[in-house]
């Protein structure tokens, strides 16, 4: 974290506040944190970018959020493509390879195709017939 705006101080409040505030693009509340002023700054510069050469100017506002793009983009990081399995048997979404590769995205199809109406577990989907 090079940039300028990293060097940041409190202001007159004892708050920092994030640069970019006041701007249609920021919602972002003055803290006491100097951790979560440079998450704010971050947002905004986006300084963790993809390497590979298939993407171009492909940038992230945390090392989580390019972590998760190399997964899901590139196969990086040794996780398998697509591991949540809709629990519907006859659903071609149940087939390895073809699933989600986020929980959340399964549990969005299971909503909108099969008519699931249970909550979000915690891990992977409970069978639908439970």
């Amino acid at each position: 974290r090079t940039h300028p705006l990293y060097q940041a101080t409190v202001q007159a409040d004892d708050m920092y506040h994030c640069p970019y505030e006041g701007q249609a693009n920021c919602g972002h509340k003055a803290t006491k944190l100097k951790c979560n002023y440079d998450k704010y700054v971050d947002s905004h510069l986006k300084p963790f970018r993809c390497k590979n050469t298939g993407c171009i100017h492909v940038e992230f506002s945390s090392t989580a959020c390019l972590l998760r793009h190399e997964r899901e983009a590139h196969g990086m990081h040794g996780h398998g493509s697509k591991p949540h399995l809709c629990a519907y048997p006859d659903c071609e979404r149940a087939i390895p390879g073809n699933g989600f590769p986020r929980r959340y995205n399964l549990y969005d199809h299971m909503k909108r195709v099969h008519d699931y109406t249970s909550p979000m577990p915690p891990t992977e989907a409970a069978s639908p017939q439970s």
